[in-house]
């Protein structure tokens, strides 16, 4: 499964025109589990099982000036993504897909979207509320997390994001991750992404914390 999911984000990543460093992040630890006897399960494009990569944590001020850690969300499923807000290419067409996959699951099965930003010269609290509601998010919970590149940096390598700054845009790898309510990791995804994959995932891990 590894060297599938670095042949597809290496594929996306030449025809976006991004930098793809999910996979190293993929490779940090054990490889994707695909195993399953029928059961539904998690469908990313790499997957993990329950308890075994745990979401390194990490502490940024959000959109309204208020610290957050990641941490603080546990007992709730979180899509962890990297956005610029002033894209204009692929973070709406993702914050979009996501917004159709959350609305195929019922609302208490809903993740927090956390927006990491990968634009530290020009993301403002005011861009990010911006770009929320033109990405279809803004019905939805939702922080993004803010600071400079030297507060940012540290976070983005933790998830493999690789993120440069050329004339007039921002490239950047283009990869949510899917966190279950304890802290895990359980799929991550490269845009361009089917919302039915999020809603799946999203519905699996429902499924997990009810049966537990």
């Amino acid at each position: 499964m590894s060297r599938r999911f670095a042949a597809l984000a290496l594929a996306l990543a030449a025809l976006g025109g991004v930098l793809i460093g999910v996979v190293a992040h993929q490779l940090r630890g054990a490889g994707s589990d695909r195993r399953g006897s029928g059961a539904a399960q998690v469908r990313g494009a790499a997957v993990w099982p329950a308890g075994l990569r745990e979401a390194p944590e990490f502490s940024l001020p959000d959109q309204a000036g208020r610290r957050f850690a990641l941490g603080s969300l546990r007992g709730r499923p979180v899509i962890l993504a990297f956005m610029d807000s002033q894209c204009h290419q692929e973070c709406p067409l993702e914050g979009r897909a996501l917004a159709a996959a959350f609305r195929m699951v019922p609302a208490d099965e809903r993740p927090v979207v956390v927006a990491v930003s990968v634009n530290p010269w020009a993301d403002t609290p005011g861009s990010a509320r911006r770009a929320i509601k033109r990405f279809g998010l803004s019905s939805f919970e939702w922080r993004w997390l803010l600071g400079s590149r030297a507060k940012l940096a540290p976070v983005w390598r933790k998830y493999g994001i690789e993120v440069r700054q050329t004339k007039g845009d921002i490239e950047h790898t283009d990869a949510i991750y899917l966190i279950d309510a304890s802290g895990y990791e359980r799929a991550g995804m490269v845009y361009p992404f089917l919302p039915t994959w999020v809603a799946n995932d999203l519905e699996v891990l429902a499924g997990e914390e009810s049966s537990s």
